[in-house]
């Protein structure tokens, strides 16, 4: 395309002014003449490189040999098969899927060779304007009667139709090399049309009865003699090899083979660094099955079209790697046998569908596969039961569901219901490697990110110190949702609800409604949503950055880069919000409506949230309030711990977390002791007794708040005579610490010497005093208070006078 451009892009430049000429009746002045002949000239040879280009075609015949090897090849196996109406879903969807990855190569060069064939025409348009621009061009100056070199027009139209035939002869190849490539594609379709069709039939005959019972006479009618002959033609076209097939895939093989080696021996050089990682103890266990299994899976999608015996052999070194590997997460012997036992299973089924063997005999080996696993599942699942003194686990329940799933199977092969039966047992036991892969995967995931971040390089990271351990909760977390999501999709592909995992991709992804003039998907769903979950991680992810790599290495203060974390935040949030809003169709104007809507709401009983969160964003800008200030909200002492979208949170001095909205902090008074310094004044307030020497108590004051260590001597502590209380003389010792979060303990310093140097001096601290003068008082209460005095003045009355 980069080319096709590059030429279009320059018979523009070229061409425009000849053109624009031609449009407009204007030509050029013959003084002209040969600097444009020798443009002409420079052009065709031009033109004549880009032919050749065009001529080589080289590479489309080699894809075209190659493509009609594989379509004759898989016509060939087809053709061994028998009829597609008798395959097994499994062959059905392997052939289609190599049909498909075929007609996919065609169309790719299909496209190609499409796009050559449009560059020749574009050239071909060009030099047609040439022509008629020289002809039009020499017709106007005979018809003027004006004298000019003809024979350099001539040149120049000779070396027109020169290029032009050159460029019409460069299309024939081309348009051969198409119509052999559409015939190819015909021939691909019309073979992809005859497996859909077998396909969908097969599907459709799932629940219906497609054979004859176990137990009828026609059944054992269908034994012939030609069960053996058939038996033996379908084993000898399986061992059967296309040497220069396999040959040409020789590569894959050999890949393979470097693969096992290179990954074992990368296991058995490295695995004493890695053997404190617990997920990973299976694989270093066994590090030629690792291989093996790793080869199998990455590499054996690479084979085109392999012979059906060297399939067989991918199977079983694929599913016996496999279960050795799954035999090193368990521990339990009875798990380990039944992994292995269905790994035989699967391996033998497949070589018996890969032999093409005759469906009488296919039926009664799955119908003796299902009568022995009904009592082989129950018997293993008692035994481990026992042996787990009665308690029920998941295996238990496993083993008793593939004995369900073994009797139903039977019971549909004895009522003629083969296609049902065949599938329970293959979807069931493949359904179990499924779930043992993801496990694997999930495993091996999770101790690459445990091996990662408690690797010593990492380690010596501040940000893995502090965040490793959340950071690989979060990854693991991932990790398990996005495993378990593809199990999930391969799951549906296996029982046959969908063809492959792709098309159960396509097909639930594409489920959507549509709201007004936007078509909301699934995909368009899941996809916004993974957006905004990966701004708000990387959000984390960069904050907790700055937290360990840049701020403590900085001379900036701590509000400043909580103000730049938050901001940061919000920023990135709204970012992903954003863009998750444009992958989901929905344009930025759509929002004018929610807006208004959001008005409303706010007018009706949103105005506290509102008015919060804009406090928060002042908070956060103007900063008169920032995480670990000490301030005073309504008498309650605490250091700020955390500014949110809504509210502050204050932890007090008992520890206890203080709610307080981002208004109250805004509109109301708030004491901040933190605010531009973290020095602070200490007032100890004292009375002494009347008559006590004043200047002995100003002069201990001031000596006792000199001595104390953090009191600054600059400004100095100073002793103050308050005045006259009520019982007391009153005095205050004032002094400035650096630390206000010691306020209270140097105030406690203070009065605890203030008294022990009034007690060295002589100098009493008094008791608050009272007079209480009485204006009247009732007789009885004197009398009582004062009997003696009253009693005296009768006696005297009584007494006779002398």
């Amino acid at each position: 395309m980069g080319r096709v451009f590059f030429v279009f892009f320059a018979l523009l430049i070229s061409f425009g002014p000849l053109a624009g000429a031609v449009a407009g009746e204007e030509f050029p002045g013959i003084s002209q003449v040969p600097a444009l002949a020798a443009d002409i000239s420079a052009q065709a040879v031009q033109a004549e490189r880009q032919m050749e280009g065009l001529l080589d075609t080289a590479a489309f015949e080699t894809q075209l040999d190659l493509s009609e090897g594989r379509i004759r090849q898989v016509l060939l196996r087809m053709e061994q098969y028998g009829d597609p109406a008798t395959w097994s879903i499994d062959r059905l969807l392997e052939v289609r899927a190599v049909l498909q990855d075929e007609r996919s190569r065609l169309e790719r060069v299909l496209q190609t060779l499409a796009g050559r064939q449009a560059e020749g025409e574009r050239l071909q348009r060009a030099w047609d304007g040439q022509r008629r621009f020289w002809r039009e061009w020499e017709e106007q100056l005979v018809a003027g009667g004006i004298t000019f070199p003809r024979e350099t027009f001539a040149q120049v139209q000779e070396t027109i139709g020169r290029v032009r035939q050159g460029i019409e002869e460069s299309a024939a190849p081309l348009v051969v090399l198409q119509e052999e490539l559409t015939r190819l594609l015909n021939q691909n379709l019309a073979q992809l049309t005859l497996v859909d069709s077998a396909l969908r039939q097969l599907r459709g005959q799932l629940f219906e009865r497609t054979g004859h019972p176990l137990i009828s006479g026609e059944f054992f009618r269908q034994f012939t003699e030609g069960f053996l002959d058939e038996t033996r033609r379908g084993v000898r076209d399986a061992v059967r090899i296309d040497t220069r097939n396999f040959y040409a895939q020789s590569w894959v093989i050999l890949s393979q083979a470097l693969v096992i080696f290179v990954t074992a021996g990368f296991i058995l050089r490295y695995r004493r660094r890695v053997e404190g990682t617990e997920e990973w103890r299976f694989i270093l266990s066994h590090p030629w099955a690792t291989g093996i299994f790793v080869s199998m899976a990455a590499l054996s999608p690479l084979y085109s079209i392999p012979p059906a015996l060297w399939r067989l052999v991918l199977w079983i070194l694929f599913a016996y790697s496999a279960a050795v590997l799954i035999s090193g997460l368990v521990r339990n012997p009875l798990k380990r046998f039944t992994v292995f036992l269905l790994a035989t299973i699967l391996v033998v089924s497949l070589g018996l569908q890969l032999i093409n063997l005759p469906t009488p005999l296919l039926r009664l080996f799955m119908a003796s596969l299902a009568l022995v696993g009904i009592p082989l599942s129950l018997a293993l699942a008692r035994i481990n039961i026992a042996r787990h003194e009665g308690r029920v686990g998941l295996f238990s329940l496993g083993l008793r569901a593939g004995a369900l799933i073994c009797l139903v199977s039977f019971l549909a092969q004895l009522a003629g219901y083969s296609t049902l039966a065949a599938h329970l047992i293959d979807a069931s036991i493949k359904s179990v490697f499924v779930g043992i892969f993801a496990v694997m995967t999930v495993r091996l995931g999770q101790g690459g990110i445990d091996f990662f971040l408690e690797h010593p390089l990492a380690l010596r990271r501040t940000f893995v110190t502090r965040f490793g351990a959340e950071v690989g909760q979060r990854l693991k977390t991932l990790l398990a949702v996005l495993v378990g999501a593809g199990a999930f999709y391969h799951f549906l592909a296996v029982w046959g609800i969908y063809d492959s995992f792709g098309q159960a991709w396509d097909h639930l992804t594409g489920v959507g409604l549509t709201l007004g003039q936007v078509h909301l998907t699934l995909a368009m769903v899941l996809l916004s949503l993974l957006v905004i979950y990966l701004a708000i991680q990387i959000s984390w992810i960069l904050r907790a950055i700055l937290d360990t790599q840049v701020f403590p290495y900085s001379s900036m203060d701590r509000g400043i880069s909580d103000a730049i974390k938050k901001l940061l935040h919000y920023f990135l949030v709204f970012l992903g919000f954003l863009f998750a809003m444009s992958l989901a169709g929905i344009e930025m104007r759509n929002f004018a409506v929610l807006a208004g809507a959001f008005g409303i709401g706010i007018g009706f009983g949103l105005q506290n949230i509102v008015n919060n969160f804009v406090s928060g964003l002042i908070l956060l800008f103007e900063r008169p309030v920032k995480v670990g200030d000490m301030i005073v909200v309504d008498e309650d002492w605490g250091t700020v711990r955390k500014i949110g979208l809504r509210s502050t949170i204050i932890e007090t001095f008992d520890n206890s977390e203080l709610i307080v909205p981002n208004s109250q902090l805004i509109a109301e008074k708030v004491t901040n002791w933190t605010l531009s310094t973290t020095r602070a004044r200490v007032v100890l307030s004292v009375g002494v007794a009347y008559g006590s020497d004043v200047e002995l108590v100003l002069d201990i004051l001031k000596e006792v708040g000199d001595r104390h260590p953090q009191v600054l001597a600059d400004p100095g502590p100073s002793a103050i005579f308050v005045g006259f209380g009520d019982s007391s003389l009153d005095f205050e010792l004032r002094g400035y610490i650096a630390d206000v979060t010691k306020r209270l303990s140097v105030r406690s310093d203070l009065g605890r010497e203030v008294d022990r140097r009034f007690r060295e001096a002589g100098v009493e601290i008094p008791f608050p005093q009272r007079d209480l003068h009485l204006r009247s008082v009732d007789g009885e209460i004197l009398r009582r208070a004062r009997p003696q005095e009253v009693e005296e003045p009768q006696s005297q009355a009584s007494r006779p006078p002398n």
